[in-house]
């Protein structure tokens, strides 16, 4: 098996298994985790594919700006019933530290494993020239503007949401 191969496969068991936990879970705060996970993996495809334009616009719109309001809002606007006495149900306490070791050891173990079978030869595939030195330009250029008012219309959707979820308090 390639590197690419087995680098495409664990993004695809990364990308699902995170929309299916993103999907099966109840906690809000742990979907949003997994929705950031399988984000994470849908730009390592993109990356395997050649497609640095998407993977960067990927990882800058859905990743550091969606999912980043998404959680401010979910930290901001959740309100604690009067069930819960003030508890944090989001703190989950490590019983064993058996089982984080021996993932992180076999984890570790099988990147010394892939890597060290590599071929750490430069292999040029298809075309070299990329565009994303054009849309970076572009961006702090023709496209300045519009971009940093798309930003301000965020920020302001997240003041908005934030005082009409705390108008009550």
């Amino acid at each position: 098996m390639t590197p690419i191969l087995l680098s495409f496969l664990a993004l695809v068991i990364l990308t699902c298994g995170s929309g299916l936990a993103m999907l099966f879970t109840r906690n809000i705060l742990h979907a949003a985790l997994a929705m950031f996970m399988c984000m994470l993996g849908l730009a390592g495809l993109y990356v395997i594919a050649y497609a640095d334009v998407m993977a960067v616009s990927h990882l800058m719109i859905y990743v550091g700006g969606v999912l980043i309001l998404i959680l401010f809002g979910i930290m901001l606007t959740t309100q604690q019933s009067r069930e819960t006495n003030g508890k944090n149900h989001l703190w989950v306490e490590q019983r064993s530290f058996i089982w984080s070791a021996a993932v992180g050891l076999s984890i570790f173990i099988a990147l010394i494993y892939v890597f060290s079978g590599m071929d750490w030869q430069l292999h040029v595939v298809g075309n070299d020239q990329s565009k994303l030195r054009d849309v970076g330009v572009a961006l702090l250029t023709k496209y300045a503007f519009p971009f940093e008012l798309v930003g301000v219309y965020l920020l302001i959707a997240l003041v908005g949401a934030t005082y009409i979820a705390k108008r009550n308090d």
